[in-house]
């Protein structure tokens, strides 16, 4: 990936995902548990996954991370500039993660890494706000947007999924949007769960 700084914060590890990694997270991508919130449901191959890999990695309006927890890879998170700037630029950011390991989703350890990629948005690239879209059907992630002191926006979003083999349906996405001060509301509200 063009960017290598790891971000330690919140007791995780985000890592620059690496070439060597792709196929741990196309395992986790194609388990029909992480892939039910996505909006691609398509199974993914190797070959896909190699060829969005050499896509991306070098695309500065992007970065795309591993979660680390006590040195276990257990998820992945990704940032994607919103306005076509380049990330470090651009005022804002759409944020996405996903824990791949049953035993930390629902924990307040899941809690933990989208802190973590928030800091570093806010503290390191200087954006003003960070998106997120998120199906109406996953309550849980509505919930978790709010807790981590998004604000949903008034009006819903509708994107069209699939493709000519699978078909196209509709979807519909709330959105939510979080600034710096929010941000750090709610990162204190997790404070004294953490320790780095």
């Amino acid at each position: 990936m063009w960017h290598q700084q790891n971000i330690c914060e919140f007791s995780v590890e985000l890592r620059p995902l690496q070439r060597q990694q792709l196929e741990l997270l196309r395992q986790w991508r194609n388990d029909p548990v992480i892939a039910a919130p996505m909006l691609q449901q398509q199974l993914i191959s190797a070959e896909m996954q190699q060829q969005w890999f050499t896509r991306i990695q070098h695309d500065k309006h992007q970065a795309q991370f591993v979660i680390y927890y006590k040195d276990e890879a257990i998820g992945a998170c990704n940032l994607k500039s919103n306005d076509g700037l380049e990330l470090g630029k651009c005022e804002t950011i759409e944020s996405g993660f996903y824990l791949a390991h049953p035993r930390f989703r629902g924990t307040l350890l899941a809690f933990f890494p989208a802190l973590a990629l928030n800091q570093y948005c806010f503290g390191r690239l200087n954006c003003k706000t960070l998106l997120a879209q998120v199906k109406l059907s996953n309550n849980a992630a509505l919930r978790f947007n709010e807790k981590l002191g998004y604000q949903r926006q008034p009006d819903n979003v509708t994107v069209q999924t699939g493709s000519e083999l699978t078909g196209f349906e509709q979807v519909e996405l709330a959105v939510f949007t979080l600034n710096n001060e929010n941000h750090l509301k709610a990162a204190a509200t997790f404070a004294h769960f953490i320790r780095n």
